[in-house]
């Protein structure tokens, strides 16, 4: 009786099993077309031959990704940067320059904390060379809004309008040549490792550097707006309100600091560990009886641990993620200079960086004399860094500086 019930159990098993497959495959065989449809609307939209692909999505998305996921694609709102016009040529250039021949679609299974808001997020391959993919990752916000229908059946359909995630993803945003302002990733940041064991340790990050004209600031995440191209007459801020220095010099998300106060981390008094040498008394000996032993008086040594400083407390970055991790300071003892390739390098740098204890006190840390060595796509990155800087004042090359820190 017990074989007969296995037996059927494992044939249930089995057949469950082979339903989920051919259920996969059939999804998987229904976005293949909706994905060729949508190459062909692509190609429409953008006068390249651009594959369609997705990874890593549960069967649960998938049928919104064929409908809601792919309409994406085809709208023509989705394409509306490489529009052939004066407004769009930047765009429209380095749209030319990075050769998208492949997308991606998958769905963001882990989102980061305050990404409510967040329809998708774009990532770039940009060290390709040659042709490059981008890889859309599909947030929350977007899948609970699903289209009934793919692009070419009849009736309404729903779709996400994503041309500023293009742009923000494939960092069609750069500007040439010296700026008023000038927003962009760099990569290879040195900063404090939160994962590393002692306080003072470091590691590269990709940071978001964000120069104001006045100020320059560095942050984990990419902020919005903070690209213009040089100007004599200061423009209007990213929110379209006037020009207002007290914006421009302003720390985002960040409570009142008080500049340049700084507190260290008090280390323990070391008290060194106590112990005694054993007291050895030389035996008596008479002569000529036979010898009387006493045994030796030993003081056992005091073998207590000794007394161990406490390690200093992490240097910890603003938890909030719109918040500054620290200034950089324009002025005219900073020196900067484009290499041969793509990094430019900031020397001789004032920073004052800020760090959030356990209680959600920011303080802040200044050093001098910093040297940091920034990655950027393109050589025409880093010369537009370098032009940028030294047009507001600072000096052009490289000073002092052994070591990359932040």
């Amino acid at each position: 009786m017990n074989f007969i019930s296995g037996a059927i159990s494992g044939a249930a098993d089995a057949v469950g099993g082979a339903a989920d497959a051919v259920s996969s495959a059939v999804k998987g065989g229904a976005f293949g077309i909706a994905a060729k449809i949508a190459e062909m609307e692509v190609k429409d939209q953008t006068g390249k031959e651009i594959e369609i692909d997705y990874e890593d999505v549960d069967d649960d998305n998938m049928e919104w990704l064929i409908k809601t996921g792919l309409n994406s694609l085809c709208c023509d709102g989705t394409w509306s940067f490489i529009e052939d016009s004066s407004y769009n040529k930047r765009k429209l250039d380095k749209w030319h320059e990075r050769d998208v021949t492949k997308i991606i679609m998958t769905v963001e299974r882990n989102p980061e904390e305050h990404s409510g808001w967040k329809i998708c997020d774009v990532k770039w391959d940009d060290s390709a060379v040659g042709p490059s993919t981008i890889t859309i990752s599909w947030y929350p916000r977007a899948l609970r809004w699903e289209s009934s229908r793919t692009w070419k059946e009849p009736g309404s359909k729903c779709w996400w309008d994503i041309s500023d995630e293009l742009v923000f993803g494939m960092q069609l945003y750069q500007l040439p040549g010296k700026c008023f302002y000038k927003s962009d990733w760099v990569e290879d940041f040195e900063d404090y490792d939160p994962d590393a064991f002692f306080s003072f340790s470091k590691k590269s990050f990709r940071r978001w550097l964000q120069f104001r004209h006045w100020t320059m600031m560095w942050f984990a995440r990419a902020m919005p707006g903070w690209n213009y191209q040089w100007t004599t007459k200061p423009p209007s801020l990213p929110d379209g309100s006037l020009f207002n220095l007290d914006a421009i010099l302003s720390m985002p998300s960040m409570p009142d600091v008080k500049m340049p106060k700084i507190n260290f981390p008090s280390l323990p008094d070391v008290e060194m560990p106590d112990v005694s040498l054993p007291d050895v008394s030389m035996p008596d000996i008479s002569l000529p009886d036979a010898p009387s032993l006493s045994m030796p008086s030993l003081s056992a040594p005091d073998l207590s641990a000794p007394s161990i400083p406490s390690l200093p407390d992490k240097k910890l970055r603003p938890k909030n993620p719109w918040a500054a991790h620290g200034i950089i300071e324009i002025n005219k003892d900073l020196y900067v200079e484009a290499g041969s390739g793509a990094t430019f390098t900031l020397s001789n740098a004032k920073v004052t960086g800020f760090l959030e204890d356990g209680n959600g006190y920011i303080d802040t840390e200044e050093e001098e004399g910093q040297k940091f060595k920034l990655g950027v796509t393109d050589h025409e990155q880093a010369e537009s860094w370098e032009e940028t800087l030294l047009a507001v004042g600072c000096q052009k090359g490289e000073k002092g500086g052994c070591c990359v820190v932040a």
